[in-house]
C-alpha cells in the first residue's frame, strides 16, 4: 500500500494541478527551507516550515503556542543539518513527505474540495505518525481531530489570494505569469526578513534577484546586482 501511495506522487506536475496558489507557495517555501538546513531531500518538517512562512495563521488556529520561533527552534534540535545546498538543486521528497501530500489530497477528497490548500497539507502531516512534523505538533497540542474540524472551516479562505487571482484578467491584456507571481511573493518573503512593516519595490528587486533562472534576473546581475550585496544596503550594512 505504502508504495503504491509513493507511485501517485512521482508526477509532480499532475499532482501538483490541484494545488491553491498558496499550497504550491508551500511546496516552494518547503524546498526552500530543505536547502537552508542543506538537506538532501525535502522532509515532513520542511513542508511544515513551508506552512508556516505562507500560513502561519492557520497553525495559530490550531495552536496559539505554534508561533514560528517555537516551531523553528524545535526543528532545528532535532533535525540534522549540513552545509547550504544551492536553490537551484532540485531535491525530492522523503518517502514522509510524499506519505504526508498523498494523505492531503484524501483530506480534500474528504471534505469536498476541488483543491488541495494549506491546511489539507497540515492535516497530511498530522497522519504521517512518527515524523518530526507530526511530533512537534503533538508536543504543541495539536491533533488531527481538532485541525479537522477548523480546516472545514478554511474549505475556501486558503483557495487563493485575490491579488493573484490577476489571471482571470481581461481579453487581449498581458496576464501575470508563474514568475511574476512568484517574484511579488518572494518579495513580500524579503520584507518579512527585513523586518518592514511593507513591501516595497526595494524587497521587488530582491525578490527578482532571488529567481536565478529569469532574463530580469540575468540583466540585473549584468548590472552589477547581487542578491546578497543590495540585501546589505537594504539592512544598512
Amino acid at each position: 500500500m505504502r508504495q503504491e501511495q509513493a507511485g501517485e506522487i512521482e508526477n509532480e506536475a499532475i499532482m501538483f494541478e490541484r494545488y491553491s496558489e498558496k499550497a504550491r507557495r508551500v511546496i516552494f517555501f518547503a524546498r526552500y527551507e530543505a536547502s537552508q538546513f542543506g538537506s538532501p531531500a525535502i522532509d515532513t518538517e520542511h513542508l511544515l516550515l513551508g506552512i508556516l512562512r505562507e500560513s502561519q495563521d492557520l497553525l495559530l488556529s490550531v495552536s496559539p503556542s505554534a508561533v514560528a520561533e517555537t516551531i523553528r527552534e524545535r526543528i532545528r534540535l532535532q533535525a540534522p543539518s549540513g552545509g547550504r545546498i544551492p536553490t537551484s538543486v532540485d531535491l525530492p521528497f522523503s518517502e514522509s513527505a510524499k506519505g504526508a501530500l498523498n494523505s492531503a489530497t484524501e483530506e480534500a477528497d474528504r471534505l469536498g474540495s476541488k483543491t488541495i490548500s494549506a491546511q489539507h497539507i497540515l492535516l497530511g502531516l498530522l497522519r504521517e505518525e512518527n515524523c518530526l512534523a507530526q511530533r512537534i505538533l503533538a508536543e504543541l497540542g495539536v491533533t488531527l481531530e481538532t485541525a479537522r474540524q477548523i480546516a472545514a472551516g478554511w474549505a475556501e479562505k486558503d483557495a487563493g489570494s485575490p491579488a493573484f487571482n490577476l489571471h482571470r484578467g481581461v481579453a487581449g491584456r498581458a496576464i501575470p505569469n508563474e514568475g511574476f507571481q512568484r517574484a511579488i511573493m518572494d518579495a513580500i518573503e524579503e520584507a518579512n526578513l527585513l523586518r518592514s512593516p511593507s513591501a516595497g519595490p526595494e524587497h521587488l528587486l530582491l525578490g527578482l534577484l532571488r529567481n536565478e533562472n529569469s532574463l530580469a534576473t540575468r540583466i540585473l546581475r549584468g548590472a552589477g546586482l547581487d542578491l546578497d550585496s543590495v540585501r546589505r544596503k537594504l539592512s544598512g550594512n
